[in-house]
């Protein structure tokens, strides 16, 4: 078996050193899609030369982050500039940024100038429980595919309040959300403000600050920019993980989605095929009084966007579309006063890409939470998903502006 593993990365171009893969001279670039032909130009090649798209530009004139390995980059440049299509270098080694990211010297506490493992983040909940006993309750939904607990905690001042429901860290290498959201359960305990104050004992918070817990843990062990799931679906044993945000039962596989194994949006055999998923919306159906959550949101990074349903098509919106969008310009409103942050917002479908089987869509069609999104937190594109730590409190500072401007939004609306 460590054979083949080590042959399939040796087929992907990625170097293996005690115990982790590597990508060490591994360039991102920026190509500028000035035309369709452009974007199927990349989409032709993607397998041959082991594109790996970080993002995918939606409108011409933007552009697509695309990181390759060392032994297809200069075929690749070769290609774009035969066809005229201009590009810009971003990083020539995409590994020293991934180093950087690691702590020198780990401390166990949480501080938030580092990115903390799961174990960690574990501790740190075990503690806040036993401080704040009379704020938290602590929940699991369930365990992993790897039998790993996926923890939640509810943050509650009193009784009657409406609820918030977060979902972090979906995507494993997705590091900065679960930092920001564990940054936030903590301004909940410990406000700092008034309007943090008001927002945390008015409404209850249901958050889970890792979702997908075996993905998250192999990004800190093995490959950190690995984003799956790690449930084999795949019958020959060369593809492992579903894009958990595909596989939620509403519209599954219908668009944004892929039934290939081996592609990033894989979306799994069926729907809710990941215990994570299942056991997600299992326990919303059973164990939170229905109709108390207000609103949804699955926590992602990169961007800088709040997208709303639908994800399945531009040519028509949801009931609740303008309901979701005064929300979401509450939120980036508040990110813009604090330090002229923008965030762009709309459906995911006219604002970014086409997606199902997501989340967000989940909650607003069956369990009819009238404000879901999902939330793409900084940046756009200088680092993408190997955000520095010291970004870390910047952009959890950020978020909680965003959610106080959030929730003062969705109470002028009678929302909350």
């Amino acid at each position: 078996m460590y054979l083949k593993l080590v042959l399939l990365l040796a087929c992907l171009g990625l170097a293996r050193t005690a115990g982790q893969v590597r990508y060490d001279n591994y360039k991102l670039y920026q190509v500028q899609i000035n035309h369709l032909q452009d974007s199927q130009l990349l989409h032709d090649n993607e397998q041959v030369l082991k594109l790996d798209t970080w993002r995918e530009a939606r409108n011409l004139g933007e552009f697509s982050d695309i990181m390759l390995p060392p032994q297809y980059q200069e075929v690749f440049e070769s290609l774009l500039n035969r066809h005229n299509v201009s590009y810009n270098l971003r990083f020539d080694n995409v590994q020293r940024l991934i180093d950087e990211q690691r702590p020198k010297q780990r401390t166990s506490s949480m501080e938030w100038t580092q990115y903390h493992t799961l174990d960690e983040i574990y501790a740190w909940l075990d503690q806040i429980e036993k401080l704040y006993s009379h704020l938290v309750t602590p929940f699991t939904i369930g365990k992993s595919y790897e039998g790993r607990p996926i923890r939640g905690i509810k943050i509650s001042y009193k009784p009657g309040n409406s609820a918030v429901f977060i979902e972090s860290n979906i995507h494993a290498r997705e590091w900065i959300t679960s930092a920001t959201i564990t940054y936030f359960i903590d301004e909940l305990l410990v406000p700092r403000n008034p309007a943090v104050r008001d927002i945390a004992k008015s409404v209850d918070w249901y958050i889970i600050p890792v979702l997908n817990t075996d993905g998250f843990v192999y990004s800190h062990e093995v490959e950190r920019l690995w984003r799956k799931s790690r449930l084999p679906s795949d019958p020959t044993g060369k593809c492992i993980g579903t894009d958990l945000n595909r596989n939620f039962n509403y519209r599954w596989m219908q668009i944004g989605a892929s039934a290939d194994p081996c592609e990033q949006i894989y979306a799994g055999p069926y729907a809710e095929s990941d215990p994570e998923i299942s056991q997600l919306t299992s326990y919303i159906n059973s164990s939170i009084p229905e109709g108390s959550i207000k609103i949804y949101i699955s926590l992602h990074s990169y961007g800088q966007y709040v997208l709303s349903p639908w994800g399945h098509t531009a040519e028509e919106f949801p009931e609740h579309y303008p309901q979701m969008m005064a929300v979401a310009k509450g939120f980036a409103d508040a990110l813009h006063r604090r330090n002229g942050t923008v965030f762009t917002y709309g459906s995911s479908a006219t604002t970014l890409y086409e997606v199902s089987g997501s989340g967000k869509e989940w909650a607003y069609a069956v369990k009819n939470i009238i404000i879901p999104y999902t939330i793409e937190l900084p940046d756009k594109g200088q680092y993408g998903f190997v955000l520095p730590p010291e970004y870390i409190i910047p952009v959890s500072r950020e978020l909680t502006e965003g959610f106080v401007g959030m929730i003062q939004a969705a109470r002028e609306i009678d929302i909350l």
